[in-house]
């Protein structure tokens, strides 16, 4: 494990170093982030126009002449006040808190879910099924889909701009290029959403049914585990293999298929511990941002506090380099990978641990 997390560390130099040499690898990554940050807050303005379309009812004995809270307040009464019975606050306290649930569920849907084949992988729409009508959920299920399609044709740039980069040289290919290659690929993208989705689908009802199965309990978990590890790593080498080679879904399923019976990976994904590394340093960014608004509240600072503006303008810096950075090097690390199984099928098989490594992953195997 400790082997495994040093390679890492130096895969993620490597990868940052490339990176900082062409600073075009990074950009697609960077704008990864500003995007999920804006389909997140969308869909986070959609929930909340729902909830206003369905206000909270009012107390169960409401007084016929009817004051707003601004209204009591502003004529000096209390919530005792000699004009009638006084409001349910434990009721009205119960409906807010419930749908303050239903926000705090939504958010952990749209920031920082990272699932089935992806970083923030946002093709999970479970917790919004009980607060959307059918109409309301088809606009969120299309939202979503722009917004997975949007993340893969991203990391399909940045796929292409590394392959240039590790096999043309630095500088070599353009966002034009990059672009062109994804854009022409799209329908085979397109597939690959839509059986991530299946897959998604398939590992979270595996899921549930643990909790009913008793015994077999750790049998659908394991299953679960499996579904997920196996098309996260399908999932990141059919993506190359559409963007570099212009196959069709099913030709990258080939590939992929082929690059692990045919051994033409001499490690295994697990012993680059990049994936570990980089949701190790996610969790603890957002555990630091909680901590830090957690203490602000604490001690009671207002939002105009210049310690309060100050934590929240670095946390939110460190969110976006530290998410920007996990996307670019996870696109980097498959990349290699694909590029050295490329290398390796051109010679025969007793030659292929001659094959070095290529780029940022060779540093890390050295």
């Amino acid at each position: 494990m400790l082997e495994s997390f040093g390679r890492g560390l130096k895969m993620i130099g490597a990868s940052v170093k490339m990176g900082w040499q062409d600073k075009r690898l990074l950009l697609p990554s960077v704008v990864t982030v500003f995007t999920n940050i804006f389909f997140g807050f969308f869909l986070l303005w959609l929930a909340s126009e729902k909830m206003h379309s369905n206000p909270v009812a009012p107390p169960a004995r409401p007084h016929p002449a009817h004051h707003s809270y601004t209204s009591m307040f502003s004529h000096g009464h209390g919530f005792g006040h000699r004009g009638g019975p006084a409001p349910d606050v434990n009721q009205i306290a119960g409906q807010m808190a419930g749908q303050m649930g239903q926000m705090g569920q939504m958010a952990g849907q749209v920031v920082g879910q990272i699932g089935v084949n992806a970083p923030m992988d946002p093709s999970g729409t479970g917790s919004f099924q009980g607060l959307m009508n059918t109409d309301a959920w088809l606009s969120v299920v299309a939202i979503m889909a722009i917004w997975w399609l949007t993340n893969r044709f991203l990391e399909g740039v940045t796929t292409a701009l590394v392959y240039s980069h590790l096999t043309e040289g630095r500088g070599t290919g353009t966002f034009r290029e990059a672009c062109a290659a994804v854009a022409s690929s799209f329908p085979a993208i397109v597939a690959l959403g839509l059986v991530t989705l299946l897959a998604k689908t398939v590992a979270s009802w595996l899921r549930k049914q643990k909790d009913q199965a008793g015994v077999m309990s750790m049998g659908f978990k394991f299953l679960a585990s499996i579904v997920e590890v196996f098309w996260t790593l399908a999932g990141h080498l059919i993506l190359p293999a559409i963007v570099i080679e212009g196959t069709s879904f099913w030709g990258g399923m080939k590939r992929a298929d082929k690059i692990a019976q045919s051994n033409l990976l001499t490690i295994g994904v697990g012993e680059v511990g990049v994936e570990g590394i980089c949701r190790f340093t996610s969790y603890l960014v957002y555990s630091v941002g909680m901590s830090l608004f957690g203490y602000m509240y604490y001690m009671k600072l207002a939002m105009t506090h210049p310690l309060f503006v100050a934590g929240t303008i670095a946390w939110v810096a460190c969110v976006v380099i530290v998410t920007a950075l996990s996307i670019y090097i996870r696109a980097a690390f498959y990349t290699c990978l694909y590029v050295w199984a490329i290398e390796a099928e051109s010679v025969r098989e007793t030659e292929r641990k001659q094959i070095p490594a290529p780029g940022p992953l060779a540093a890390a195997l050295a």
